[in-house]
Order: C-alpha cells, then sequence, then structure tokens
C-alpha cells in the first residue's frame, strides 16, 4: 500500500473575505456582548502580553492568547483613570489627581464663591448679636421673675433692631446665595473631572463656559428639591395639627415620628437612585428628565454599592475638615492671639468653616463625577467611547457628551 498523503494545510484566512476573522488569527469579540455591560473586571488585568500580542482596539481590553481565560491586557489609561470597571481605591485616586491637574477650576473656584454666602452669614451674625443677647437677659428675667415684664405684649419687639421683613427677605436671599454658589461649584468642578478623564486640563473660564446651560438646570433641579422638601414639611405639620385635634397630642407625636421614619427610609433609597442627576446634567448636557432617567437606570443594580461608597467619602471628608477646622483655629489663635475681640473669633471661624465647606464640597462632587464615569463604563460601555476620543481629545470639550446612552 501507497502511504496516504498528509491531508493540505487550512488555507490562511483573509480578514477581508472573513469579517469574522481578526488580522492576528484570534476571533473578534461578539459585538452583542458589549450591550450586556462589564460585570465584574476579567481576570489578568495587572498581567501584561508579551511583546508579540496585540490589538487593533486602542483603550479597549484585548486577549493575548487564543486559549479560552487567557489574560488581558491593561486598560488604556489617557488621564486620572484606566478605562475599566473601577473600584473605590481607584474613584478616590482619581478624585485627589483631579485636584492636583485642574486646581483653580476646582478647589480655588470653590474657596472664592463659597466665601460670598460666609460674609453674608457673618453680616446677618453681626446685625442680630444684640437681639440674641436682649433675647437672653429677658429669657434669664422670665425665669428669675415668673411675673417680670419680659412677657408683656411690644418687649420682645423692642429688641431686635430690624422690622420682621428685614430678617425674612435676608434669610431668602442668603439661601438663594447658597444655592447659587452651590451651583457655580458643581458645574465647573464636574467639566473639570470630565475632561481629567482624557488628561486634559482646565482653566478657570473655560470650566465656567463649558457649563453655562446646565448650570441653570442644575439651579432648576436644586429649587425643585427645595420646594419639595418645603411642601413636605407643610404637609407633615398640617397632618399632625389635624391628628393631634382627633386623638390628642400625644398619640399625634407618635404618629408624625412613624411617618418621618417611613419618609426618611423611602427619601434615602430615591436619593441614592437620583444622586448622579446634577452631574450628569453637565456630563451629558441633557435635559432634566432625561438626566433623572439616567441616573435611575445607572443606579440600578447598584444602590447598595453607591450608598456604601458615599458613606465612606462622607466619613473621609468629615476627617479631613475636623483636621482643616483645628489647623485654621491653631493659626488664627496664633495670629489673633488672647486679646482678640468676640467679632474677630466669628469672622475666623465664619472663613474657616467657608473654607472647609468648599474642599468637602469639591471632594465630594468628583467623587461623584468619577462614580459616574464608572458606572457608565459597566452599563453603557463608555470606556469604548472614551478610547475613540482619546486618539483626538481636543475634538471633545466635554469627553463622553455623546456617547450612547441606557
Amino acid at each position: 500500500m501507497s502511504p496516504q498523503p498528509d491531508p493540505p494545510p487550512n488555507p490562511p484566512t483573509d480578514p477581508a473575505r472573513d469579517p469574522g476573522a481578526s488580522p492576528h488569527g484570534v476571533p473578534e469579540a461578539d459585538p452583542g456582548a458589549a450591550s450586556s455591560g462589564w460585570g465584574p473586571p476579567p481576570p489578568g488585568w495587572d498581567q501584561r502580553p508579551p511583546p508579540s500580542g496585540g490589538s487593533a482596539h486602542a483603550g479597549a481590553p484585548s486577549r493575548t492568547g487564543s486559549q479560552p481565560g487567557a489574560p488581558f491586557a491593561p486598560a488604556a489609561k489617557p488621564g486620572v483613570l484606566e478605562l475599566r470597571p473601577l473600584g473605590f481605591a481607584d474613584l478616590l485616586d482619581a478624585t485627589f489627581a483631579v485636584v492636583r491637574r485642574a486646581p483653580l477650576p476646582t478647589v480655588a473656584n470653590a474657596i472664592l464663591i463659597q466665601l460670598v454666602p460666609a460674609l453674608l452669614c457673618l453680616f446677618l451674625v453681626q446685625r442680630l448679636d444684640g437681639s440674641v443677647l436682649g433675647i437672653e437677659r429677658l429669657l434669664g428675667d422670665a425665669a428669675a421673675i415668673p411675673s417680670s415684664a419680659a412677657w408683656e405684649p411690644g418687649t420682645w419687639a423692642g429688641i431686635f433692631e430690624e422690622s420682621w421683613q428685614f430678617y425674612a427677605g435676608a434669610g431668602a436671599v442668603l439661601l438663594a446665595v447658597q444655592l447659587l454658589a452651590n451651583v457655580l461649584v458643581v458645574g465647573p468642578t464636574t467639566v473639570a473631572g470630565m475632561r481629567a478623564v482624557l488628561g486634559l486640563g482646565t482653566g478657570w473660564g473655560q470650566g465656567l463656559a463649558l457649563c453655562g446651560a446646565a448650570m441653570l438646570r442644575i439651579a432648576g433641579w436644586n429649587l425643585l428639591l427645595g420646594l419639595g422638601a418645603v411642601l413636605l414639611l407643610g404637609l407633615l405639620g398640617a397632618g399632625a395639627f389635624l391628628l393631634a385635634g382627633a386623638v390628642g397630642f400625644p398619640a399625634a407625636i407618635l404618629a408624625l415620628l412613624a411617618v418621618v421614619l417611613v419618609l426618611m427610609v423611602g427619601g434615602l433609597w430615591i436619593g441614592i437612585r437620583l444622586s448622579l442627576v446634577p452631574t450628569l446634567l453637565v456630563a451629558r448636557g441633557t435635559g432634566t428628565l432625561r438626566a433623572i432617567k439616567s441616573s435611575w437606570s445607572l443606579a440600578r443594580g447598584s444602590w447598595w454599592r453607591i450608598l456604601g461608597i458615599l458613606l465612606v467619602v462622607v466619613v473621609v471628608l468629615g476627617i479631613l475638615e475636623g483636621l482643616l477646622s483645628q489647623l485654621v483655629s491653631a493659626v488664627g489663635a496664633e495670629l489673633v492671639g488672647a486679646n482678640g475681640t468676640l467679632a474677630t473669633w466669628i469672622t475666623l471661624g465664619v472663613v474657616a468653616n467657608a473654607l472647609v465647606g468648599a474642599l468637602g464640597l469639591v471632594l465630594g462632587q468628583l467623587m461623584l463625577v468619577m462614580l459616574q464615569v464608572d458606572l457608565r463604563i459597566r452599563n453603557e460601555r463608555l470606556d469604548l467611547a472614551l478610547g475613540a476620543e482619546a486618539l483626538d481629545p481636543a475634538s471633545h470639550p466635554i469627553p463622553g457628551r455623546f456617547a450612547p446612552m441606557r
């Protein structure tokens, strides 16, 4: 018998004729798999491929071998974070990296803006100083002598230097200024955070210009939340008053506490689901309703994770604010000395609170920005859009703004 000839080798695959093959002979991933989200990061993120490996797609993870479970090359890092699902350490590192890259539109902007409501509050405290002392004196007289003239009509009105309209108007102006200050901090901070994802710097005026239209929507969103809170408190007060007349004061108080507890739990759940709305108003440039829908969708399945991250952030910010308050107090004591007046110490305290509050607001907002990027990577494959934009970052003033939405 003559020996059987060897079977012919498999012909090479032509990528132009076979769209299912890659140029390196590695099967391409199913395009439909991208819509299902990242899920947990695949194994081998920290393992680098051999020199012969590679990928035809920049910014996206690629296999270094044809075997299932082969390690993935590290994700691209064009800016302050890698384009992959992020852990808490990644989020925290990216938050402080943005502050180092863009201090003007973040920390410096927040400090200067937060000083405005702080100085207004200082003005009100000084105007109320004499009234507060008068109230304390009258309360002391009323406690010592029950029949004192402290309870006679007109006595309380005499201790206030201004009319009640002045104090009511000043309080309303203070709330409006604080609302405006919050908007002027959240907008530029979000822009700086998104641009830092692709390694882009952000100037002070640039940060304000890129979020001009979105800041109006943020102000409207904050106003809507404030009106909702006032309406809810009014309904609770009216309900408690009516219930007290029907079943008595003690029962009404117990019922009110139960209702408040239920509302707190429900408010926490809704608040976590909507925590990304201000960030998305800037990052996506969409309307309020679209941002609400997007935030609600992104938080689905990640409620406990978002809550845990935000709680840790609150603890970290609380520690930082405490340390900064102690530092400012020590520096103030050295500068003012023991002979400082009460007005000087009040001014120092108001300025210190403004500085600490500005830093906390910036760091908290930057953490929300990075958390939003992480959730969009997991749910919408934002990493692919950012990887493509990284090839020409100057053409994308706010990275990821026109990425596909869920």
